[in-house]
């Protein structure tokens, strides 16, 4: 039962002698007279009280910020100003209207709120000194902590508790969005959106005033693309996700076709739906052949060979970082190309993979042909092969089918160790291993296994005799091939043959991949020397060539590569034309690059088992085509559908053998390949200026699946990382933090920084790591939220489950992920914080937006050094983990920490009725990187007790007030301009400027809107428009310059500007009686809501009471 909140006695819903305020305080209607009747009393005692008194309060003007005055502890302030008596009701009131807090002064808040010990136990003593209640949030309906467990535990919100899947991954909120006819739904449904809260997918773009949308939605103010309807990066997922756009919902559905969808690249369509990543990147076997090479310290070698060069011949300089925009795009953009011949690429369909030449050797090899079956596509789609009694038993089966096929073409004495098969039975084997897997694997998948076997075998026997490659004996010296080559670019090299693959970017960001700006042959040869003349003087012997070779080369996931390449590449096209000069443009670049032999050309070397999946497009000439068994026409039409174009062009089916250079000796395939060539500089053109916009940047790999068993270390140390980071940036941060950034799909993954390189063949028991994991992302199964736990631990790489069972974490939580976008990838932040020893993980990226999931903890140097932490290895779990734009900054980068509009009308809103008092505190602010939890953890070390203020205030001007205010007319001279630097002024449109220019101040001016609003006949009077609100017109004019000496009658300038008139003398310097005739009123008449019919007439009473003479 509800109490009166004067007398504390209960209340019993009668209509005529109980009221109701519209902030829902309860009274007895005789307790509300007798409480405005003290009032009264009191205000007649001090008007006929001594002399002193009455001269006191004659010589006094009421401060306009009443009971919220903080200076009422000034005594010089409260000689010149009267403040009002404390509110009657003491430690008791829980009132936060902002009209309350004016009328009355009050106790202060217990720093502890509702959550203080001493009122939870009640000891009066402490309970007489300070309120206890939960303050209202200060953004209100535009709060974006609601998943912040804390904050809404210590904060009222205007909403029920947040639904746990919000905003993303409710889909009986979905369901709820795209019904026409919401009492069709279910009552679980509907039930579901009545008890919790969700974020309404229009942001600030709401129109929707309804009690109950507003009621039950969170309206989270994204910043607004400056851009709007004009904006040229609406094709990018991650920036549309991140800001507001017109027309485009801030929360966009799933597309309701999923997977099937089949408008997943028309522009219009993905602005209105999300779409989950439906084709994930395969994996790409690591091999760790860049373990050794220090890429940052080549890049800058290689650029510092080129400038000394340039110096020392004269050439014209290019100017201090003025390589054109133009070449760095294209080679941040460009992608690997791969040219075969007919044979290769049937292998490469059978196999499903593009191989090195050193893999190819080793398919003379049974076991290895066997293994190569085991990891195809098809065959890894078996689910029975994913246990290990029956993966070996195929492994069995298969190598004893591979045996007999190469036995059958006297293949079998070339393999690498025949005399092992000598005495088997392969027809035995593979009769009992069929048999015994019939019983657990399906027909259908039987026969595929079967039939890969038999046609991988025949094919690796057909591969040898025609292996992929020049194949020069040098590539062995160099390491090359164990790669799969390729060119940086159009490919010219007609004699590798004329099926021209085109790869995707990712391959080149791989752990594996690297490129040179000439093919690595020329070092051996040492014809490098003679056309790259800055590398300098000839070492002479072959070792020490191949030694130079691998302190060239550069790394497209390493930093500063694009500039290293840059640089290079205009240096070989002026040295190749003459010109002794850095002025090079991209169309002289490609004018060189069609002209030479593309061993001259940028050579990328690609990991040495690419699968199918990271094929962009194959282009083929239509006689090749017509000669490919029906069986790989299937094939090519299963796997490339709208990845492969046939040009209609009839070249012969024989390889080209002739001499190298740019051009085929056949005047056929020259036409063809410069058909190719042309739609490949075509498609540049088209496409490298959007995807500029969102260029792939660091490291990418898709880790496979090992149950956190295998870490992988990255090409790219810490160290190095702050090498490159010095070089270029003049002025490095002191802040003395390392911010890792990665992007991922799933989660399941860990990353582990040490030392030393993890190498399992070492002991290495003494290692101590920075071990940070990253639980699966949570599948939804009820409403109820489900998640495994993340955690960030010190200890051994291999101590995962020792972690977890007995619980060593740093740092743990099970809500990591709640308010993510799950169909999307995830951005991570690592932050390293040397000097204190703190560690962070936070989300990055667009989920920042909405996500509060964080994890922070302090290790001590006797722990583990941060300082010592050098290597960055990655791991998956119990399924593949894509993971991509693996980057090591050392200062924050903003775009990566996207933040709301705190302007928007929450904060402003929340002041009229949330802002409580001065001591009201918010434990979090939108703009901090980590949320200030742990900015105070981080800067105390303990967060329990470090509070901020709530009061959403207006930040103040760094400039000295001018003691003319809105009178100044210097602030409008532009004879003056060192006026506004030195001196701040008032906003006409005070706290509801949109523009918050730093020179100006936007303290809130508390008026009533204007009855009349625009269609007032009073706009003209400078008065009136300071007195009273009319929308999105300014609340002061613009002093004029002649003041009352105007000649300027017209409406028009009138409604502009005022004359000298005293404005805010007649608005906000009034009486005490003025001033109580605001409040009160404002507070009873106006804000109270009576129930009965008989309210009205009471409200008219106290009107006249309180308007009476006697009164004042």
């Amino acid at each position: 039962m509800s109490t009166c909140s004067s007398c504390n006695e209960p209340l019993h819903g009668d209509d005529d002698q109980e009221v109701t305020t519209a902030s829902g305080v309860k009274f007895h209607r005789a307790c509300l007279e007798n409480l405005l009747a003290s009032k009264s009393a009191s205000s007649s005692k001090k008007s006929k009280g001594d002399g002193s008194v009455a001269s006191k309060s004659s010589s006094q003007s009421q401060c306009r910020k009443g009971g919220k005055c903080d200076q009422i502890d000034d005594k010089s302030h409260c000689r010149e100003y009267e403040h009002p008596d404390f509110c009657p009701d003491g430690s008791r009131c829980k009132k936060q209207t902002e009209d309350h807090l004016k009328m009355f002064r009050h106790l202060p808040l217990c720093p502890q709120n509702h959550k203080c010990i001493d009122y939870l136990k009640e000891v009066r003593e402490h309970c007489d000194q300070y309120r206890h209640f939960a303050p209202y949030c200060p953004y209100g309906n535009n709060c974006a902590l609601f998943h912040d467990k804390s904050h809404f535990e210590d904060f009222q919100h205007p909403f029920p508790p947040p639904c746990p899947h919000t905003p993303f991954e409710c889909p009986m909120h979905s369901a709820l969005c795209e019904s026409k006819n919401n009492r069709s739904l279910s009552t679980v449904i509907q039930q579901h959106c009545l008890n919790f809260a969700h974020v309404c997918k229009l942001g600030r773009n709401c129109l929707d005033q309804t009690q109950l949308h507003q009621s039950r939605s969170i309206h989270i103010a994204r910043q607004v693309c400056p851009y709007g309807e004009k904006c040229s990066m609406v094709s990018d997922e991650e920036h549309i996700n991140t800001l507001t756009h017109p027309h485009i919902p801030d929360i966009r559905p799933l597309c309701p076709y999923r997977d099937e969808c089949r408008e997943p690249d028309k522009l219009e369509h993905r602005l209105q739906f999300r779409h989950r990543i439906m084709h994930e990147p395969g994996v790409v076997r690591y091999y760790g052949t860049n373990k050794h090479v220090d890429f940052v310290q080549n890049h800058k070698n290689n650029i510092e060979c080129v400038n000394r060069f340039v110096s020392k011949q004269n050439w014209k300089p290019l100017p201090p970082g003025l390589i054109p925009d133009e070449i760095v795009d294209w080679i941040r953009t460009v992608q690997p190309i791969h040219r075969c011949n007919l044979v290769i690429f049937e292998s490469i369909l059978l196999h499903g993979h593009v191989m090195s030449r050193e893999y190819m050797e080793h398919l003379k090899d049974p076991t290895f042909v066997a293994n190569s079956v085991l990891h195809h596509s098809r065959i890894r789609r078996i689910d029975a092969l994913k246990i290990k009694t029956y993966e070996e038993d195929a492994r069995k089966y298969v190598t004893a089918l591979v045996c007999l096929e190469f036995g059958k073409q006297g293949f079998l004495s070339k393999s690498a160790n025949p005399e092992i098969f000598v005495a088997a039975s392969f027809e035995d084997t593979v009769r009992k291993k069929e048999n015994k897997l019939s019983g657990t694997i399906p027909p259908n998948d039987m026969r595929a296994l079967r039939s890969k076997a038999i046609d991988i075998a025949q094919a690796s026997i057909k591969l040898h005799s025609d292996p992929a490659g020049i194949g020069y004996a040098s590539d062995k010296a160099l390491g090359t091939d164990k790669l799969v080559f390729s060119i940086l670019g159009p490919h010219m090299g007609h004699y590798y043959g004329d099926i021209v693959i085109i790869f995707k970017r990712e391959i080149l960001h791989h752990c594996d991949a690297n490129f040179s700006m000439q093919a690595a042959t020329s070092f051996v040869s040492g014809r490098a020397y003679t056309m790259r003349p800055w590398l300098g003087n000839d070492p002479g012997s072959i070792s020490e060539r191949v030694k130079h070779y691998h302190a060239t080369r550069l790394h497209a996931g390493v930093p500063g590569y694009e500039y290293a390449a840059a640089l290079e590449l205009m240096a070989l096209t002026s040295s190749q034309f003459n010109l002794k000069s850095m002025d090079i443009t991209l169309d002289q670049i490609f004018q060189r690059w069609l002209a030479v032999d593309s061993h001259q050309t940028i050579e990328a070397h690609l990991p040495q088992l690419i699968p199918l999946d990271y094929i962009d497009h194959i282009y083929m000439p239509r006689s090749l085509f017509d000669h490919l068994s029906e069986d790989a026409r299937r094939a090519v039409g299963a796997v490339f559908s709208d990845r492969i174009t046939i040009e209609d062009h009839k070249v012969e089916l024989t390889p080209d053998k002739g001499t190298f250079g740019a051009t085929p000796s056949s005047k056929v395939r020259a036409d063809y390949q410069e058909t190719v060539v042309r739609t490949i500089l075509q498609r540049y053109e088209k496409y490298t200026p959007s995807l500029a916009l969102s260029y792939l940047r660091g490291i990418t790999i898709t880790i496979p699946s090992t149950n956190l068993e295998e870490h992988y270390v990255l090409p790219l140390t810490i160290s190095q990382a702050y090498a490159q980071y010095r070089s270029e940036e003049a002025h490095p941060s002191k802040d003395n933090i390392t911010h890792i950034y990665w992007k991922a799909l799933h989660g399941d993954m860990m990353i582990t920084l040490s030392s030393e390189k993890i190498d399992p063949d070492v002991d290495q028991s003494h290692l101590r790591c920075l071990i940070c994991y990253v639980a699966a992302k949570p599948i939804e199964i009820d409403d109820q939220y489900h998640e495994p736990i993340s955690y960030l631990a010190v200890g051994h790489p291999f101590q995962h489950e020792i972690i977890r069972s007995k619980k060593k974490y740093g740092v743990k939580t099970d809500t990591f992920y709640t308010g993510c976008n799950n169909a999307d990838y995830f951005t991570y932040c690592l932050e390293l914080h040397l000097s204190n020893g703190f560690v962070v993980l936070a989300h990055a990226g667009p989920n920042a937006l909405y996500s509060r999931g964080i994890m922070c903890c302090r290790f001590s140097r006797s722990d583990l050094d941060l300082t010592k932490l050098n290597f960055i290895h990655v791991s998956a779990g119990n399924r593949k983990v894509p993971m991509k734009n693996l980057v090591v900054h050392f200062t924050r980068q903003p775009s990566m920490h996207p933040t709301f509009d705190k302007s928007f009308g929450g904060a402003s809103t929340a002041s009229t009725s949330a802002s409580a008092s001065a001591t009201t505190t918010v434990t979090t602010e939108y703009d901090d990187s980590h949320r200030a939890t742990v900015k105070s953890k981080l800067k105390y070390g303990d967060m329990a007790d470090k509070r901020k203020s709530a009061s959403a205030k207006t930040p103040k001007s760094p400039l000295k007030p001018c003691k003319d205010g809105i009178y100044c007319l210097l602030q409008y001279s532009s004879d003056v301009p060192e006026h506004n630097s030195t001196y701040s002024h008032p906003c006409r449109y005070s706290e509801l400027c949109s523009e918050r220019e730093p020179h100006l101040t936007h303290e809130p001016h508390r008026v009533p809107k204007c009855d009349n609003d625009r269609s007032c006949d009073k706009l003209d009077d400078p008065v009136h428009r300071a007195a009273y609100r009319h929308t999105n017109l300014p609340d002061f004019l613009i002093p004029c310059f002649y003041q009352s000496r105007c000649n300027n009658k017209s409406s028009k300038h009138r409604k502009d500007y005022f004359h000298g008139e005293r404005v805010l003398d007649k608005t906000t310097t009034t009486s005490k009686g003025e001033w109580s005739l605001i409040v009160l009123i404002n507070d009873i008449s106006s804000n109270f809501r009576f129930l009965s019919s008989k309210s009205g007439r009471f409200r008219q009473e106290l009107k006249q009471t309180y308007m009476s003479a006697e009164f004042w």
